[in-house]
C-alpha cells in the first residue's frame, strides 16, 4: 500500500472469524458489544444537538432528532475495532464517537446505510517517561474530566479544553484549542507524539511525527480513520503561576457592549503584546460579563497591573463584580467551569457554533463589528445558556509546529456558542434563533481583515451555504492539499464520511 512507501509503521491484526454468538465472539471476551435501544444511546451520548436540526417538527410537535445509524457498536480495544471494519462490505460508512459535543452531530446521527463505533470502553490513561519528557497516552474514550484529574495527581499540565465531557481524542483530531493554556502550551494536537489509528482497510497504524500521515491526523484525523489512542508530553503543573478571574453583572445589551469596547482594547494593548499571560472576555445569556486572566510561568510583572483597569472600568460602568476567584494552580484554573459547564442541559440541547478571529492585532473597526453586532444582536436572551468567547490566542501555538487548524495562524478568537432548551421553544423560535446567528455571521464576512469559521472545532458544519472553505479550515492551501491527498490513500471509498467537514474532502 502507498502508506508503505512513505514509511508508515504498520501492525495488523489478522482477521477473526464472526463467532456463532455475534461480531467478534471470542473465549476471553465475547462479541463485540453491541448497543439494543438506539434512541436511550443518542439521547445519553449527545450532548446537544446541532440547531440546524431543530426547524422542523412532526405534525404532532415532537422533534426528530435521533440517530440514524444501522448499527451500534462498543468495542473494547483497537482490535475489535479493526475486526468490526473488516467484517463489513467496504462501502459500509463508519461513524466514530466519544464525547458527543461536535456541534452538528454528524457522527452521533451517521445515516440509514451506517454504522457507529462507540469508543467509551477505551478508558485508559497510562502514563511514561521519555528521558526527561512525561508523557500519557489517552485512550479514544477517555474525556476531559478524566484526563485532567489523572494529570493532577501527577502534577502534570496539558493545554485542555474547558467542557469536562469532552472527548480528548476527539478534539486533539480537530486540532485542540485551549483557550486558558495555548499561549504557553500549544494547541493540544500540537503535543501529541504517537497515535494509534485503524484504517477504511481494518488495518492498525502506530503513527509518529516521522510518518507523513501523523500531521494530518491532527486537524482531519476522524476523516481518515479511527483514533483508539494518542501520546501527549505533558508539562509540570507550574506553567501556571496564578489566574484571576471576574464576574460582573450586566442588565441590558447596551452596558455588556460598553463594558466589552473597552475591556476589548485592554486584552489587545495590553495582553496580546506579552505572552507570559492569557485573556478571555465572557459574555453570557444569564447577564454576566466573566473576565478571566492566566499567568504563566514566565510572567514577572504585577497581576494587579491587568486586573485593577477591569475592575476600574466596572466601576466606572456602575456595574457590579459579583464574584472573584483567585486560582493558583493549573488543576483549579482547568476544573474552574465544570460546574457551570454542567448545568447546561436540555431535552434536547440545541446548540449553533461559529468563530471569528484575526492573525494579528484586531483593528478598532474589528472590535467594533464585535459589540456592535456580536454582542449587541447575538440571541443571548432566546438562548439563555450561550456564551461569547473572546480569547487571545498566538504565543506557543505560532512557535510549534503547524498542524491542519485554522487556529494555529490566529491571535485574537472569538467563539458564538449559541445553547438553549429546545423543548422550550416552539419552531418558529428555533428558527429565529438560528436566522440571528446567520445573519451576524454573514455580516462579518464582510469585515475586512476579519477571518470566519476558521476553526475545526468551533465551526458549524451543516450551515447551509455557508461552509467554509478547506483552506480556511485547515489553515491554508498547501495544508489542505495536503490532507486531501491523504484521505484519497487512506480512505478512497470515503468510509469515514462523518467527520464534520469531510464533505471537503
Amino acid at each position: 500500500m502507498e502508506e508503505a512507501k512513505n514509511g508508515v509503521r504498520r501492525a495488523i491484526i489478522g482477521s477473526a472469524p464472526l463467532g456463532a454468538a455475534g461480531l467478534g465472539s471470542s473465549e476471553a471476551d465475547g462479541p463485540i458489544e453491541r448497543v439494543e435501544v438506539p434512541d436511550a444511546w443518542f439521547a445519553r451520548r449527545a450532548y446537544c444537538v446541532s440547531g440546524n436540526r431543530l426547524l422542523d417538527a412532526r405534525g404532532d410537535g415532537a422533534l426528530t432528532a435521533r440517530t440514524e445509524a444501522g448499527e451500534i457498536y462498543c468495542p473494547r480495544s483497537t482490535g475489535e475495532i479493526a475486526e468490526v471494519i473488516r467484517s463489513l462490505p467496504a462501502g459500509i460508512a463508519v461513524a466514530t464517537v466519544c464525547g458527543g459535543h461536535e456541534s452538528s452531530n454528524a457522527s452521533t446521527i451517521a445515516a440509514k446505510d451506517a454504522i457507529v463505533l462507540d469508543l467509551a470502553h477505551l478508558t485508559s490513561i497510562e502514563f511514561h517517561q521519555d528521558g526527561e519528557q512525561a508523557l500519557v497516552t489517552v485512550g479514544a474514550g477517555v474525556v476531559f474530566r478524566e484526563l485532567v484529574d489523572a494529570v493532577r495527581d501527577r502534577h502534570g499540565a496539558l493545554p485542555v479544553g474547558t467542557g469536562p465531557g469532552v472527548g480528548v481524542v476527539g478534539y486533539v483530531v480537530n486540532g485542540g484549542l485551549s483557550g486558558y493554556f495555548s499561549r504557553r502550551l500549544g494547541l493540544l494536537g500540537q503535543r501529541v507524539t504517537r497515535l494509534t489509528m485503524v484504517t477504511a482497510a481494518g488495518d492498525i497504524l502506530v503513527l509518529t511525527p516521522g510518518d507523513d500521515l501523523f500531521t494530518a491526523m491532527l486537524g482531519a484525523g476522524s476523516a481518515l480513520g479511527v483514533v483508539t489512542d494518542v501520546t501527549l508530553r505533558m508539562e509540570h503543573e507550574d506553567v501556571v503561576q496564578a489566574a484571576e478571574q471576574r464576574v460582573i453583572s450586566f442588565e441590558t445589551r447596551g452596558q455588556a457592549a460598553a463594558f466589552a469596547r473597552e475591556a476589548l482594547r485592554i486584552q489587545r494593548d495590553l495582553v496580546l503584546p506579552d505572552d507570559s499571560v492569557s485573556m478571555e472576555i465572557v459574555v453570557t445569556g444569564m447577564k454576566a460579563l466573566v473576565v478571566t486572566f492566566v499567568f504563566y510561568d514566565g510572567f514577572r510583572g504585577s497581576t494587579a497591573a491587568f486586573v485593577g483597569p477591569l475592575e476600574d472600568l466596572a466601576a466606572r460602568l456602575g456595574l457590579a463584580i459579583v464574584a472573584e476567584s483567585h486560582w493558583g494552580s493549573w488543576y483549579e484554573t482547568a476544573a474552574a467551569l465544570w460546574p457551570v459547564i454542567n448545568g447546561m442541559k436540555g431535552s434536547p440541547l440545541g446548540m449553533l457554533q461559529h468563530c471569528i478571529g484575526t492573525v494579528g492585532p484586531p483593528a478598532d473597526g474589528i472590535l467594533d463589528f464585535l459589540c456592535d453586532s456580536v454582542i449587541g444582536e447575538a440571541p443571548l436572551d432566546e438562548a439563555p445558556f450561550s456564551i461569547l468567547e473572546i480569547r487571545t490566542l498566538g504565543g506557543a501555538v505560532l512557535s510549534h509546529e503547524p498542524i491542519p487548524s485554522g487556529n494555529c495562524h490566529h491571535r485574537f478568537f472569538c467563539d458564538l456558542i449559541t445553547l438553549y432548551d429546545a423543548s422550550g421553544k416552539t419552531v418558529a423560535e428555533r428558527r429565529e434563533i438560528a436566522g440571528r446567528i446567520r445573519r451576524i455571521m454573514e455580516k462579518a464576512r464582510d469585515v475586512e481583515g476579519l477571518s470566519v469559521d476558521f476553526s475545526g472545532t468551533h465551526s458549524q458544519p451543516d450551515d447551509p451555504e455557508s461552509a467554509p472553505s478547506p483552506p480556511v479550515i485547515f489553515g491554508t492551501d498547501s495544508m489542505a492539499e495536503a490532507v486531501k491527498d491523504m484521505k484519497a490513500r487512506v480512505d478512497p471509498r470515503n468510509r469515514f464520511r462523518f467527520h464534520p467537514f469531510a464533505k471537503f474532502l
